[in-house]
């Protein structure tokens, strides 16, 4: 990609909203917590 500072900031802030609200997000962070495998679905 070719972008300037602040196009390319505004693309990872919106790449990271999308990840941090996933429910894949939940579900890596409870695996980590209780040290297991997580089960991503890919939403």
């Amino acid at each position: 990609l070719d972008l300037d500072l602040g196009n390319a900031c505004a693309l990872e802030a919106n790449a990271f909203a999308v990840g941090f609200t996933s429910e894949d997000r939940v579900e890596g962070m409870g695996a980590f917590l209780e040290k297991r495998k997580a089960d991503f679905k890919g939403r």
